[in-house]
């Protein structure tokens, strides 16, 4: 059954609103969305023991009520994830506008030929600080997605993204299920077949034909909350503490960091002979043993 989903300015027309009630009315599937430039974000309010959160796009369910009126069904949170650059971008847009000012009709010729022009200045991603600024976000709107008015939580990233998580979680084993998603679950807990958390990973192909560039699903990852910490509080952690990890030779890098101010901490100099006296000393070594009994007492010459 095809379902109805419309952004909620939509709604604002007279004639708009009333073809959707009487979508809802017929039992349609019929579905109201909310996103920052379409409605405005839905936010959770800051309590005394929890903090303010903005959903990127948050959909509910309308259902008739019954007697002749609506409802509203369950809600679901789409979040997506990028990777963020940093840097000042002045240098960028002056560069494309002396380029658009200068070439014209073959700006976009002149910028493929030039990728460093929208670049200028501009600094990559910090990986880590990606994984950081997103894992509590995606922790809390999944556990707001399980709630039971809730259908679940969709966390979109890219390919890129994911690949850089694999460390922060202790590059997880996931498995796949026959319709092709796969499941992100804690060691020893069965997978859920219907989960209510989703990390959906994406690819963008580029084309110079299609626009805008198709987006192309690598993984759909079934998953929870509790899962995602054991991975990343459990797992990561205590492959760094394995022996010969990498806790391991933290001692060792402070102790040669500190050897640059404190001498206590340098290594003691290895005690090398000389070849030379290497060499006196196995002569000296053979004579006293040619001049020995079995006794150990030293022969007269």
């Amino acid at each position: 059954m095809a379902i109805t989903l419309v952004p909620a300015p939509t709604l604002a027309n007279q004639e708009a609103a009333d073809q959707f009630r009487a979508q809802v009315q017929s039992g349609r599937p019929c579905m109201v969305y909310f996103q920052n430039k379409l409605g405005g974000e839905i936010s959770l309010s800051a309590t005394e023991r929890s903090p303010e959160f903005s959903f990127d796009s948050t959909m509910v369910e309308v259902i008739p009520d019954g007697i002749g009126g609506l409802s509203l069904g369950r809600y679901g949170v789409f979040e997506i994830q990028t990777m963020d650059f940093h840097g000042s971008y002045s240098h960028a847009v002056r560069d494309l506008s002396d380029a658009l000012r200068l070439h014209g009709e073959n700006f976009s010729q002149a910028v493929r030929d030039n990728p460093k022009w929208p670049g200028n200045k501009i600094e990559g991603p910090n990986i880590a600080n990606v994984f950081k600024r997103t894992f509590y976000q995606m922790m809390f709107k999944f556990q707001v997605g399980a709630h039971g008015h809730g259908a679940g939580c969709v966390f979109a990233i890219p390919d890129a993204v994911w690949e850089s998580w694999q460390r922060h979680l202790g590059k997880p084993d996931l498995v796949q299920k026959s319709d092709g998603t796969y499941r992100l679950a804690a060691q020893d807990a069965e997978t859920d077949e219907h989960p209510s958390s989703w990390i959906y990973v994406f690819e963008i192909s580029e084309s110079e034909t299609a626009t805008p560039n198709e987006i192309r699903l690598t993984k759909v990852i079934g998953t929870d909350a509790a899962a995602l910490s054991h991975y990343a509080l459990d797992v990561a952690p205590a492959a760094a503490l394995e022996e010969g990890g990498s806790a391991d030779r933290l001692l060792e890098t402070l102790r040669a960091r500190l050897a640059q101010y404190l001498p206590e901490f340098r290594p003691a100099p290895r005690s090398r002979v000389a070849p030379n006296q290497s060499s006196l000393l196995e002569m000296t070594l053979r004579d006293l043993t040619a001049g020995t009994d079995d006794s150990g007492n030293g022969l007269p010459n």
